[in-house]
């Protein structure tokens, strides 16, 4: 598709694309609202020393980087999910806090990030920073030494500090003495030896204490109750289905479109055959239970838009054969049922009300339907010339209501309709009626169904092909261009019949609302029955 097609076809589909978005967007947006809004709460931890450390240990930082995997996973294990639970009095099952709870931990990083759901922004607060005090309080346990071990190292560490302290404060004393007996001397030198000691096991201790530990998990920001939801995003939610809906059915349309083989404008027409597009005829409203004659716009509606549409179907005729004047015009069609027979008659009418002597010649000799337009008997006709009953056309043509127009039913049915329209006899029967009309115009069975309008083709001064643009298809359309030049046919040109009303058919000021067809006028295209399970 080009972009004029495309503009095209979202023109035709907007009003449904349209009703898509709203629909989507609104049945989201109510959705949305309806659900319970939930709240995250997020709490940060990190494992170990290193901000409180003025020179970070490299293999510290490693470790309690890879500890953080660690705690993150018994995050999530029942036992601490069962503490926070028992601690906060929450009705949860292990499995559905942990639902509700997620730890992430930044690649190469000591930190730790608790985020919880719930729909109360308070408890979600309580439930991130209670599992970072359950995972704290666990953390001695997991790193396999005894808290109370731990507890007395470090009362250990701050003792020696005291005694280094103190042992530094009575040596600083002493040494300030000028004149020191030697008992003083005696205790300098053993409070020296005494200070090297305990530097020495302060030394020994430090290693061991918590504060310098890799394996240490210590809060740094606290999760506060959230104010704003985190789902659902109602806004988002409306307009990502909106969207989805307006895709959706967009993608149905050009798709439908791709795969719509049938031809509905003349643009369509144009990509199918080189043929001219000689005339559209719109498709009329009206009601189907209606007699055959009610389809004759021309007679019943002549200031119509649909007669209109005929007469200027007429004028391209004449246009197409302006060096070689047409007398005898064959109507067919590719398949049965796009109305041939209905636009044959009322190109008829209009061709006699331009002041011509019109024939009006029914050659379906299999499923015949032009008598019914007319209210006439079909007790002799075509056949009636075919088997040499009669010279005398007035004994077979019937006069109708539009002067200069007369009707030649097909008459009884022959056995063998393609050899009789093929006979010589025919071509005896053409010349009689070319001495008694001006025009002569033939409605022929469908080319793809029988090969009668292929070898009728072959002797009329041109053809018209009608196309159903609601339900012809191209590849029949192609056919039937192909099987009128294989007969020698002299083809005119296309008929586009059942057009979609559109602008192009009303002509602004010329024609009003009186002018148009009542509602209970007879559609066109629709009633007969030409061909089993189609409409004439």
């Amino acid at each position: 598709m080009d972009l004029r097609r495309l503009i095209t076809v979202f023109r035709a589909w907007l009003p449904l694309i349209a009703a898509a978005t709203v629909v989507a967007g609104g049945v989201a947006f109510v959705v949305s609202s309806l659900q319970p809004k939930i709240y995250e709460a997020k709490a940060t931890l990190i494992v170990g020393q290193s901000l409180s450390a003025a020179n970070p240990d490299y293999n510290q930082l490693l470790v309690a980087a890879g500890l953080s995997t660690t705690y993150a996973a018994i995050a999530e294990t029942r036992p601490i999910l069962e503490n926070v639970i028992e601690t906060l009095g929450l009705e949860d099952t292990p499995k559905e806090l942990s639902d509700r709870v997620r730890v992430d931990v930044p690649r190469d990083s000591t930190l730790l990030t608790i985020s919880a759901e719930d729909t109360d922004p308070e408890r979600a607060a309580a439930i991130a920073n209670e599992l970072g005090d359950q995972l704290i309080a666990a953390s001695p346990a997991i790193r396999g030494r005894e808290a109370e071990l731990q507890a007395a190292i470090d009362r250990d560490l701050a003792a020696t500090q005291v005694s280094i302290e103190q042992a530094q404060a009575q040596i600083q004393e002493l040494a300030s003495i000028e004149n020191r007996t030697a008992a003083q001397t005696a205790e300098l030198q053993s409070l020296e030896g005494r200070l090297i000691s305990l530097r020495a096991t302060f030394a020994s201790l430090l290693p061991l204490s918590s504060g310098s530990a890799s394996n240490v998990l210590t809060i740094v920001e606290p999760a506060d109750a959230p104010s704003v939801p985190v789902s659902p995003l109602v806004l988002l939610n409306t307009l990502l289905a909106a969207a989805l809906g307006l895709l959706a059915v967009a993608g149905v349309a050009f798709i439908s479109e791709q795969l719509d083989d049938s031809i509905r404008d003349p643009e369509a027409l144009r990509n199918v055959t080189s043929l001219s597009n000689l005339g559209a005829i719109a498709q009329m409203r009206g009601d189907r239970g209606r007699g055959e004659i009610y389809r004759m716009v021309t007679l019943l509606y002549p200031r119509s838009i649909s007669a209109e549409a005929y007469r200027a179907l007429r004028v391209n005729v004449e246009f197409a054969s302006v060096d070689a004047p047409v007398q005898t015009l064959l109507v067919t069609s590719a398949a049965p049922g796009e109305g041939k027979s209905i636009t044959a008659a009322n190109l008829a009418v209009v061709f006699a009300q331009s002041g011509r002597r019109v024939l009006l010649v029914d050659a379906d000799l299999r499923w015949p339907s032009v008598h019914k337009y007319f209210d006439l008997p079909n007790t002799h006709g075509l056949t009636t010339l075919l088997r040499g009953e009669t010279e005398n056309l007035d004994d077979v043509a019937q006069a109708t209501e539009q002067p200069n127009l007369r009707v030649i039913a097909t008459g009884p049915l022959p056995p063998n309709p393609a050899e009789q329209l093929g006979s010589h006899r025919m071509q005896s029967v053409l010349a009689l009626l070319r001495q008694s009309a001006d025009i002569v115009i033939f409605d022929s069975p469908p080319l793809l169904a029988v090969a009668d309008a292929a070898v009728l083709s072959a002797f009329a001064d041109g053809t018209l092909l009608v196309i159903d643009a609601a339900h012809s298809r191209r590849g029949q359309v192609t056919a039937a261009s192909t099987a009128l030049a294989r007969a020698g046919a002299n083809t005119l040109g296309v008929v586009l019949n059942r057009v979609a009303t559109t602008d192009s058919f009303h002509y602004a000021g010329h024609y009003g609302e009186s002018d148009v067809p009542p509602a209970t006028a007879q559609p066109m295209p629709a009633g007969s029955q030409e061909y089993p399970g189609r409409s004439t």
